[in-house]
Protein backbone atom coordinates (compact mmCIF):
# COMPACT_ATOMS: atom_id res chain seq x y z
CA UNK A 1 0.00 0.00 0.00
CA UNK A 2 0.80 3.17 -0.69
CA UNK A 3 2.93 5.46 2.37
CA UNK A 4 -0.15 8.08 3.07
CA UNK A 5 -3.49 8.56 2.14
CA UNK A 6 -5.22 5.22 0.27
CA UNK A 7 -5.60 5.52 -3.53
CA UNK A 8 -7.25 3.36 -6.05
CA UNK A 9 -4.26 2.43 -7.23
CA UNK A 10 -3.13 0.40 -4.24
CA UNK A 11 -6.66 -0.90 -4.61
CA UNK A 12 -5.77 -3.34 -7.79
CA UNK A 13 -6.42 -6.63 -6.84
CA UNK A 14 -10.24 -5.90 -5.51
CA UNK A 15 -10.91 -5.19 -8.85
CA UNK A 16 -10.20 -8.31 -10.34
CA UNK A 17 -13.54 -9.50 -9.90
CA UNK A 18 -12.57 -12.78 -7.26
CA UNK A 19 -14.79 -11.63 -4.51
CA UNK A 20 -18.30 -9.98 -5.14
CA UNK A 21 -18.18 -6.56 -3.79
CA UNK A 22 -21.06 -5.08 -1.80
CA UNK A 23 -23.02 -2.06 -2.72
CA UNK A 24 -25.07 0.14 0.03
CA UNK A 25 -27.45 3.05 -0.95
CA UNK A 26 -30.33 4.71 0.65
CA UNK A 27 -33.61 6.31 -0.45
CA UNK A 28 -35.23 9.63 -0.35
CA UNK A 29 -36.06 9.04 3.10
CA UNK A 30 -33.10 6.93 4.34
CA UNK A 31 -33.95 3.19 3.38
CA UNK A 32 -30.71 1.61 2.92
CA UNK A 33 -30.48 -1.54 0.01
CA UNK A 34 -27.44 -3.26 0.10
CA UNK A 35 -26.75 -5.40 -3.26
CA UNK A 36 -24.05 -7.57 -4.62
CA UNK A 37 -21.73 -6.10 -7.54
CA UNK A 38 -21.09 -8.42 -10.13
CA UNK A 39 -18.09 -6.22 -11.47
CA UNK A 40 -16.21 -2.80 -10.81
CA UNK A 41 -13.58 -1.51 -13.14
CA UNK A 42 -11.66 1.54 -12.52
CA UNK A 43 -11.91 4.77 -14.77
CA UNK A 44 -9.28 7.13 -13.35
CA UNK A 45 -7.59 7.67 -10.55
CA UNK A 46 -10.41 9.21 -9.07
CA UNK A 47 -13.62 7.64 -10.54
CA UNK A 48 -14.97 3.48 -10.63
CA UNK A 49 -17.64 2.09 -13.14
CA UNK A 50 -19.93 -0.18 -11.94
CA UNK A 51 -21.78 -2.85 -13.60
CA UNK A 52 -25.52 -2.17 -13.68
CA UNK A 53 -27.69 -5.47 -14.41
CA UNK A 54 -30.21 -6.54 -11.77
CA UNK A 55 -30.74 -3.38 -9.93
CA UNK A 56 -33.81 -1.54 -10.43
CA UNK A 57 -34.10 -0.85 -6.68
CA UNK A 58 -30.01 0.83 -6.20
CA UNK A 59 -31.04 2.89 -9.81
CA UNK A 60 -33.71 4.41 -7.99
CA UNK A 61 -32.14 5.28 -4.62
CA UNK A 62 -29.53 6.62 -6.78
CA UNK A 63 -32.14 8.99 -8.73
CA UNK A 64 -33.66 10.51 -5.26
CA UNK A 65 -29.75 10.01 -3.26
CA UNK A 66 -26.38 10.24 -5.46
CA UNK A 67 -24.26 8.42 -2.20
CA UNK A 68 -23.06 5.48 -2.66
CA UNK A 69 -20.63 3.05 -0.43
CA UNK A 70 -18.75 0.02 -1.67
CA UNK A 71 -16.95 -2.75 0.19
CA UNK A 72 -14.37 -4.53 -1.28
CA UNK A 73 -12.06 -7.37 -0.32
CA UNK A 74 -8.15 -8.11 -1.54
CA UNK A 75 -8.57 -11.66 -2.58
CA UNK A 76 -4.86 -12.67 -1.12
CA UNK A 77 -4.61 -11.12 2.18
CA UNK A 78 -8.22 -10.62 2.87
CA UNK A 79 -7.60 -6.93 4.01
CA UNK A 80 -11.37 -4.87 3.47
CA UNK A 81 -11.69 -1.33 2.23
CA UNK A 82 -14.82 1.08 2.41
CA UNK A 83 -14.63 2.88 -0.55
CA UNK A 84 -17.70 6.50 -0.07
CA UNK A 85 -18.85 7.61 -3.72
CA UNK A 86 -20.92 10.06 -5.41
CA UNK A 87 -22.91 8.96 -8.92
CA UNK A 88 -22.15 10.99 -11.44
CA UNK A 89 -23.54 9.43 -14.89
CA UNK A 90 -24.67 6.11 -16.90
CA UNK A 91 -23.12 5.05 -19.94
CA UNK A 92 -24.22 2.43 -22.65
CA UNK A 93 -22.01 2.39 -25.03
CA UNK A 94 -18.05 3.10 -25.22
CA UNK A 95 -14.93 1.86 -24.21
CA UNK A 96 -15.37 1.51 -20.50
CA UNK A 97 -19.08 -0.26 -21.52
CA UNK A 98 -17.19 -3.03 -23.11
CA UNK A 99 -14.61 -3.64 -20.70
CA UNK A 100 -17.61 -4.31 -17.87
CA UNK A 101 -19.50 -6.26 -20.70
CA UNK A 102 -16.44 -8.53 -21.32
CA UNK A 103 -16.20 -9.17 -18.06
CA UNK A 104 -19.77 -9.64 -16.70
CA UNK A 105 -19.86 -11.99 -19.72
CA UNK A 106 -16.69 -14.36 -18.34
CA UNK A 107 -19.03 -14.33 -15.21
CA UNK A 108 -22.14 -15.80 -16.95
CA UNK A 109 -20.25 -18.43 -19.20
CA UNK A 110 -19.13 -19.84 -15.82
CA UNK A 111 -22.85 -21.30 -15.59
CA UNK A 112 -23.86 -20.72 -19.32
CA UNK A 113 -25.88 -17.95 -18.24
CA UNK A 114 -24.67 -15.60 -21.43
CA UNK A 115 -28.48 -14.83 -22.23
CA UNK A 116 -29.77 -13.75 -19.14
CA UNK A 117 -26.69 -11.92 -17.41
CA UNK A 118 -26.17 -9.04 -19.44
CA UNK A 119 -24.47 -6.11 -18.90
CA UNK A 120 -27.45 -2.86 -18.73
CA UNK A 121 -25.49 0.04 -18.14
CA UNK A 122 -21.84 1.16 -16.49
CA UNK A 123 -22.26 3.48 -13.58
CA UNK A 124 -19.87 5.72 -13.38
CA UNK A 125 -19.08 6.99 -9.39
CA UNK A 126 -16.82 9.98 -8.05
CA UNK A 127 -14.48 8.29 -5.17
CA UNK A 128 -14.63 10.56 -1.98
CA UNK A 129 -12.61 8.59 0.65
CA UNK A 130 -11.05 5.37 0.65
CA UNK A 131 -10.72 3.85 3.98
CA UNK A 132 -9.23 0.33 5.49
CA UNK A 133 -11.00 -1.28 7.90
CA UNK A 134 -9.59 -3.09 11.02
CA UNK A 135 -7.46 -5.80 9.80
CA UNK A 136 -8.37 -9.57 9.88
CA UNK A 137 -8.24 -10.32 13.32
CA UNK A 138 -7.02 -14.22 12.11
CA UNK A 139 -3.67 -13.02 10.78
CA UNK A 140 -4.31 -15.33 7.87
CA UNK A 141 -2.51 -12.69 5.11
CA UNK A 142 -0.69 -14.06 2.52
CA UNK A 143 1.91 -11.70 0.98
CA UNK A 144 0.73 -11.29 -3.04
CA UNK A 145 3.13 -13.53 -5.54
CA UNK A 146 6.22 -11.50 -6.75
CA UNK A 147 5.61 -9.93 -10.22
CA UNK A 148 7.18 -10.73 -13.53
CA UNK A 149 10.66 -10.43 -14.16
CA UNK A 150 10.44 -8.17 -17.35
CA UNK A 151 14.12 -8.99 -18.57
CA UNK A 152 13.81 -12.93 -17.69
CA UNK A 153 10.55 -12.83 -20.00
CA UNK A 154 12.18 -10.85 -22.73
CA UNK A 155 14.84 -13.34 -22.94
CA UNK A 156 12.41 -16.39 -22.37
CA UNK A 157 10.29 -14.75 -25.61
CA UNK A 158 13.33 -14.53 -27.74
CA UNK A 159 14.09 -18.54 -27.09
CA UNK A 160 10.47 -19.26 -27.42
CA UNK A 161 10.37 -17.53 -30.99
CA UNK A 162 13.66 -19.27 -31.80
CA UNK A 163 12.45 -22.50 -31.01
CA UNK A 164 9.12 -22.03 -32.97
CA UNK A 165 10.58 -21.06 -36.07
CA UNK A 166 13.05 -24.39 -35.78
CA UNK A 167 10.09 -26.18 -35.55
CA UNK A 168 9.77 -27.81 -39.18
CA UNK A 169 5.93 -28.84 -38.79
CA UNK A 170 2.58 -28.36 -37.17
CA UNK A 171 2.86 -31.61 -34.94
CA UNK A 172 6.29 -30.20 -33.91
CA UNK A 173 5.41 -26.80 -33.47
CA UNK A 174 2.63 -27.47 -30.75
CA UNK A 175 4.69 -29.48 -28.81
CA UNK A 176 7.45 -26.81 -28.83
CA UNK A 177 5.19 -24.08 -27.90
CA UNK A 178 3.70 -26.01 -25.19
CA UNK A 179 6.88 -27.11 -23.77
CA UNK A 180 9.14 -24.11 -23.93
CA UNK A 181 5.81 -22.48 -21.84
CA UNK A 182 6.40 -24.40 -19.00
CA UNK A 183 10.35 -24.27 -19.09
CA UNK A 184 10.89 -20.99 -19.90
CA UNK A 185 7.42 -19.07 -18.37
CA UNK A 186 6.33 -20.39 -15.76
CA UNK A 187 3.09 -21.69 -17.36
CA UNK A 188 2.30 -25.75 -16.61
CA UNK A 189 -1.13 -25.98 -17.51
CA UNK A 190 -1.56 -25.37 -21.10
CA UNK A 191 -3.85 -26.50 -23.59
CA UNK A 192 -4.10 -24.99 -27.30
CA UNK A 193 -7.44 -25.57 -29.53
CA UNK A 194 -7.55 -24.87 -33.23
CA UNK A 195 -10.84 -23.22 -34.91
CA UNK A 196 -12.14 -26.08 -37.05
CA UNK A 197 -13.35 -25.66 -40.63
CA UNK A 198 -16.58 -24.01 -40.69
CA UNK A 199 -15.15 -21.87 -37.96
CA UNK A 200 -17.72 -22.95 -35.23
CA UNK A 201 -15.92 -25.02 -33.12
CA UNK A 202 -12.53 -25.08 -31.64
CA UNK A 203 -10.84 -28.36 -30.76
CA UNK A 204 -7.76 -29.28 -28.75
CA UNK A 205 -4.78 -30.35 -30.39
CA UNK A 206 -2.03 -30.44 -27.95
CA UNK A 207 -1.88 -29.76 -23.44
CA UNK A 208 0.17 -30.09 -20.91
CA UNK A 209 -0.21 -30.85 -17.11
CA UNK A 210 -3.33 -32.81 -17.50
CA UNK A 211 -4.85 -35.84 -17.43
CA UNK A 212 -5.55 -38.38 -20.70
CA UNK A 213 -7.96 -37.25 -22.86
CA UNK A 214 -6.94 -33.90 -23.18
CA UNK A 215 -6.60 -34.03 -26.95
CA UNK A 216 -10.15 -33.81 -28.98
CA UNK A 217 -11.97 -31.57 -26.33
CA UNK A 218 -14.04 -29.33 -27.79
CA UNK A 219 -15.71 -25.98 -27.46
CA UNK A 220 -18.16 -23.86 -29.36
CA UNK A 221 -17.22 -20.26 -30.26
CA UNK A 222 -18.38 -17.99 -28.17
CA UNK A 223 -19.16 -20.42 -25.31
CA UNK A 224 -17.62 -20.34 -22.24
CA UNK A 225 -14.38 -18.42 -21.58
CA UNK A 226 -12.70 -20.07 -23.87
CA UNK A 227 -15.34 -19.87 -26.68
CA UNK A 228 -15.80 -16.29 -26.05
CA UNK A 229 -12.22 -15.36 -25.90
CA UNK A 230 -12.36 -17.33 -29.75
CA UNK A 231 -15.37 -15.10 -30.71
CA UNK A 232 -14.57 -11.88 -29.84
CA UNK A 233 -10.92 -12.48 -30.38
CA UNK A 234 -9.45 -10.92 -26.89
CA UNK A 235 -7.63 -12.37 -24.28
CA UNK A 236 -10.05 -13.37 -21.19
CA UNK A 237 -8.92 -14.34 -17.64
CA UNK A 238 -10.89 -15.07 -14.85
CA UNK A 239 -9.69 -15.72 -10.98
CA UNK A 240 -11.21 -17.13 -8.00
CA UNK A 241 -13.00 -19.76 -10.13
CA UNK A 242 -14.57 -21.18 -7.09
CA UNK A 243 -15.92 -18.01 -5.39
CA UNK A 244 -16.75 -16.75 -9.07
CA UNK A 245 -18.66 -19.50 -9.81
CA UNK A 246 -20.66 -19.57 -6.76
CA UNK A 247 -21.62 -16.19 -7.03
CA UNK A 248 -22.56 -16.53 -10.72
CA UNK A 249 -24.62 -19.77 -9.72
CA UNK A 250 -26.48 -17.64 -6.85
CA UNK A 251 -27.77 -14.87 -9.09
CA UNK A 252 -28.68 -17.62 -11.62
CA UNK A 253 -30.82 -19.49 -8.77
CA UNK A 254 -32.65 -16.14 -8.68
CA UNK A 255 -33.65 -16.60 -11.81
CA UNK A 256 -33.71 -20.12 -13.45
CA UNK A 257 -38.14 -20.07 -12.28
CA UNK A 258 -38.36 -17.40 -15.31
CA UNK A 259 -35.64 -18.19 -17.25
CA UNK A 260 -34.24 -21.14 -19.23
CA UNK A 261 -31.11 -21.92 -17.37
CA UNK A 262 -28.88 -22.39 -20.39
CA UNK A 263 -26.13 -25.29 -20.76
CA UNK A 264 -22.85 -25.68 -18.49
CA UNK A 265 -19.80 -25.12 -20.51
CA UNK A 266 -16.67 -26.41 -19.91
CA UNK A 267 -13.30 -28.05 -20.55
CA UNK A 268 -13.40 -31.42 -18.88
CA UNK A 269 -9.61 -30.99 -18.99
CA UNK A 270 -9.27 -27.78 -17.46
CA UNK A 271 -11.44 -28.88 -14.44
CA UNK A 272 -10.10 -27.79 -10.94
CA UNK A 273 -8.07 -24.99 -11.87
CA UNK A 274 -8.78 -21.20 -10.26
CA UNK A 275 -7.14 -19.09 -12.69
CA UNK A 276 -7.85 -19.06 -16.23
CA UNK A 277 -6.47 -17.18 -19.06
CA UNK A 278 -7.59 -17.61 -22.43
CA UNK A 279 -5.90 -15.50 -25.46
CA UNK A 280 -6.25 -16.12 -29.30
CA UNK A 281 -4.31 -17.02 -32.13
CA UNK A 282 -4.63 -14.80 -34.57
CA UNK A 283 -2.54 -14.04 -37.90
CA UNK A 284 -3.49 -12.01 -41.42
CA UNK A 285 -6.66 -10.75 -39.45
CA UNK A 286 -7.94 -14.60 -39.23
CA UNK A 287 -8.42 -16.87 -35.76
CA UNK A 288 -6.33 -19.39 -36.31
CA UNK A 289 -6.73 -21.21 -32.23
CA UNK A 290 -7.35 -20.28 -28.56
CA UNK A 291 -3.89 -20.73 -26.20
CA UNK A 292 -5.40 -21.80 -22.81
CA UNK A 293 -3.49 -21.69 -19.28
CA UNK A 294 -4.65 -22.80 -16.07
CA UNK A 295 -3.13 -22.08 -12.73
CA UNK A 296 -4.28 -23.23 -8.98
CA UNK A 297 -3.21 -20.51 -7.75
CA UNK A 298 -6.73 -18.03 -7.04
CA UNK A 299 -4.97 -14.97 -8.53
CA UNK A 300 -2.50 -16.15 -10.84
CA UNK A 301 -2.58 -13.95 -14.14
CA UNK A 302 -2.92 -10.20 -14.82
CA UNK A 303 -2.01 -8.22 -17.64
CA UNK A 304 1.40 -9.24 -17.80
CA UNK A 305 0.52 -12.64 -18.55
CA UNK A 306 -2.23 -11.64 -21.25
CA UNK A 307 0.58 -9.44 -23.36
CA UNK A 308 2.89 -12.49 -23.20
CA UNK A 309 0.62 -14.99 -23.65
CA UNK A 310 -0.82 -12.80 -26.63
CA UNK A 311 2.92 -12.78 -28.35
CA UNK A 312 3.18 -16.66 -28.01
CA UNK A 313 -0.12 -17.06 -29.76
CA UNK A 314 0.61 -15.14 -32.32
CA UNK A 315 3.74 -16.63 -33.43
CA UNK A 316 2.06 -19.97 -33.41
CA UNK A 317 -0.50 -18.53 -35.52
CA UNK A 318 1.78 -17.61 -38.16
CA UNK A 319 3.49 -20.64 -38.08
CA UNK A 320 0.51 -22.89 -38.10
CA UNK A 321 -0.35 -21.48 -41.18
CA UNK A 322 2.64 -21.42 -42.80
CA UNK A 323 3.08 -24.76 -42.27
CA UNK A 324 -0.05 -25.40 -43.47
CA UNK A 325 0.23 -23.58 -46.98
CA UNK A 326 3.31 -25.72 -47.58
CA UNK A 327 2.11 -29.32 -46.31
CA UNK A 328 -1.37 -28.09 -48.51
CA UNK A 329 1.06 -27.84 -51.69
CA UNK A 330 2.42 -31.37 -51.66
CA UNK A 331 2.62 -32.57 -55.03
CA UNK A 332 1.73 -35.30 -57.36
CA UNK A 333 0.11 -37.95 -55.59
CA UNK A 334 2.28 -40.64 -55.04
CA UNK A 335 1.54 -44.16 -55.50
CA UNK A 336 1.08 -46.33 -52.30
CA UNK A 337 3.18 -49.36 -51.63
CA UNK A 338 1.74 -52.56 -53.38
CA UNK A 339 -0.30 -55.08 -51.23
CA UNK A 340 1.51 -57.44 -49.78
CA UNK A 341 0.76 -61.49 -50.15
CA UNK A 342 -2.32 -62.09 -48.10
CA UNK A 343 -0.37 -65.24 -46.41
CA UNK A 344 1.76 -62.73 -44.71
CA UNK A 345 -1.12 -59.87 -43.72
CA UNK A 346 -0.69 -56.37 -44.42
CA UNK A 347 2.91 -54.38 -43.28
CA UNK A 348 2.93 -53.05 -40.03
CA UNK A 349 0.73 -55.55 -38.62
CA UNK A 350 2.48 -58.05 -37.90
CA UNK A 351 1.82 -61.82 -37.27
CA UNK A 352 -1.93 -62.46 -37.21
CA UNK A 353 -2.75 -60.45 -34.03
CA UNK A 354 -5.82 -60.42 -32.05
CA UNK A 355 -9.02 -59.14 -34.19
CA UNK A 356 -9.50 -55.36 -33.77
CA UNK A 357 -13.21 -54.33 -34.05
CA UNK A 358 -14.00 -50.59 -35.70
CA UNK A 359 -17.66 -49.42 -35.61
CA UNK A 360 -18.33 -46.30 -37.84
CA UNK A 361 -21.28 -43.68 -37.41
CA UNK A 362 -21.60 -42.06 -40.43
CA UNK A 363 -24.25 -39.70 -38.66
CA UNK A 364 -21.30 -37.58 -37.45
CA UNK A 365 -18.22 -39.50 -38.72
CA UNK A 366 -17.79 -41.30 -35.06
CA UNK A 367 -15.24 -43.85 -34.35
CA UNK A 368 -15.45 -46.48 -31.90
CA UNK A 369 -12.71 -49.25 -31.42
CA UNK A 370 -15.02 -52.50 -29.83
CA UNK A 371 -17.25 -50.58 -26.77
CA UNK A 372 -14.57 -47.34 -26.82
CA UNK A 373 -15.44 -44.14 -28.60
CA UNK A 374 -11.99 -43.15 -30.42
CA UNK A 375 -12.90 -39.38 -32.71
CA UNK A 376 -15.40 -38.27 -34.81
CA UNK A 377 -16.13 -35.54 -37.55
CA UNK A 378 -13.56 -35.21 -40.08
CA UNK A 379 -10.77 -36.94 -38.22
CA UNK A 380 -13.37 -39.58 -37.52
CA UNK A 381 -14.35 -40.19 -41.14
CA UNK A 382 -9.87 -39.73 -42.06
CA UNK A 383 -9.42 -43.02 -39.58
CA UNK A 384 -12.36 -45.07 -41.28
CA UNK A 385 -11.11 -44.24 -44.87
CA UNK A 386 -7.64 -45.40 -44.15
CA UNK A 387 -8.76 -48.54 -42.23
CA UNK A 388 -11.51 -49.27 -45.32
CA UNK A 389 -8.10 -49.41 -47.81
CA UNK A 390 -5.60 -51.06 -45.38
CA UNK A 391 -8.77 -53.74 -44.91
CA UNK A 392 -9.10 -54.27 -48.17
CA UNK A 393 -6.06 -54.28 -49.85
CA UNK A 394 -3.26 -54.23 -47.24
CA UNK A 395 -2.64 -50.18 -48.26
CA UNK A 396 -0.04 -48.79 -45.18
CA UNK A 397 1.07 -45.89 -47.06
CA UNK A 398 -1.00 -42.61 -48.22
CA UNK A 399 -0.58 -38.73 -48.75
CA UNK A 400 -2.54 -35.79 -47.61
CA UNK A 401 -3.47 -35.21 -51.19
CA UNK A 402 -5.35 -38.03 -52.14
CA UNK A 403 -7.34 -37.59 -48.81
CA UNK A 404 -8.05 -34.16 -50.33
CA UNK A 405 -9.34 -35.92 -53.06
CA UNK A 406 -11.55 -38.40 -51.17
CA UNK A 407 -15.62 -37.51 -51.02
CA UNK A 408 -16.16 -39.93 -48.43
CA UNK A 409 -14.71 -37.23 -46.35
CA UNK A 410 -16.49 -34.40 -46.52
CA UNK A 411 -13.78 -32.15 -46.68
CA UNK A 412 -14.24 -28.32 -47.64
CA UNK A 413 -13.33 -26.94 -50.54
CA UNK A 414 -12.31 -23.42 -49.10
CA UNK A 415 -9.80 -24.59 -46.22
CA UNK A 416 -9.94 -28.28 -45.14
CA UNK A 417 -7.20 -28.54 -42.15
CA UNK A 418 -6.24 -31.68 -43.43
CA UNK A 419 -2.77 -31.22 -41.43
CA UNK A 420 -4.43 -30.41 -38.43
CA UNK A 421 -7.20 -32.80 -38.19
CA UNK A 422 -4.25 -35.58 -39.09
CA UNK A 423 -2.10 -34.30 -35.73
CA UNK A 424 -5.48 -34.76 -33.91
CA UNK A 425 -6.25 -38.43 -35.09
CA UNK A 426 -2.13 -39.15 -34.28
CA UNK A 427 -2.33 -38.10 -31.03
CA UNK A 428 -5.49 -38.63 -30.13
CA UNK A 429 -4.22 -42.95 -31.23
CA UNK A 430 -1.30 -42.32 -29.04
CA UNK A 431 -3.28 -40.62 -25.85
CA UNK A 432 -5.80 -43.41 -25.86
CA UNK A 433 -2.37 -46.64 -26.65
CA UNK A 434 -5.03 -48.03 -29.72
CA UNK A 435 -3.18 -50.95 -31.79
CA UNK A 436 -3.75 -47.91 -34.54
CA UNK A 437 -0.98 -45.52 -35.56
CA UNK A 438 0.08 -42.96 -37.29
CA UNK A 439 3.62 -41.80 -38.58
CA UNK A 440 4.32 -39.35 -40.94
CA UNK A 441 6.87 -40.04 -43.52
CA UNK A 442 7.64 -37.01 -45.38
CA UNK A 443 5.87 -34.01 -46.04
CA UNK A 444 2.44 -34.52 -47.06
CA UNK A 445 2.94 -38.05 -47.05
CA UNK A 446 2.04 -41.31 -43.64
CA UNK A 447 1.92 -44.78 -42.59
CA UNK A 448 -0.87 -46.27 -40.85
CA UNK A 449 0.56 -49.22 -38.42
CA UNK A 450 -1.95 -51.57 -37.32
CA UNK A 451 -0.99 -54.73 -34.94
CA UNK A 452 -4.05 -56.77 -35.64
CA UNK A 453 -6.54 -58.19 -37.86
CA UNK A 454 -9.71 -55.66 -38.51
CA UNK A 455 -13.05 -55.90 -38.62
CA UNK A 456 -15.20 -53.02 -39.37
CA UNK A 457 -18.50 -52.27 -39.16
CA UNK A 458 -20.83 -49.57 -40.35
CA UNK A 459 -23.58 -48.59 -37.89
CA UNK A 460 -26.94 -47.12 -39.22
CA UNK A 461 -28.79 -43.98 -37.91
Amino acid sequence: MSGGRLTLRDLDRCFGGAIPMVMATASADGTPNVTYLSRAHKVDDERIAISNQFMSKTSRNLAANPRASVLLMDPITHDEYRISLVYERTERRGHVFERLRTDIDVLASLTGMQDVFRLRAADIFRVVDIRELPPNPTGSYVPPPPPRDPVGDLAAMAEISARIARAGDVDVIVDVALDALDQLLGYSHSILLLVDEEGRTLYSIGARGFASDSVGAEVALGEGLVGMAAARCLPMRAGHLGQMTKYSNSMRSGYEGSVHAGREVSLPVLNGAQSRLAVPAVTAGELVGVLVVDSVDPVAFGPSDEHLLSIVASQLAAAIEHERALESDDGPTRPSSPAPPRSQGPPGAGPAGPELVFRFFPVDGSVFLGPDYVIKGVAGRILWSLLRHHASDGRVDFTNKELRLDPTLEMPGFKDNLESRLILLKRRLDEHEAPVKIGKTGRGRFRLHVAGTLRLETTDP
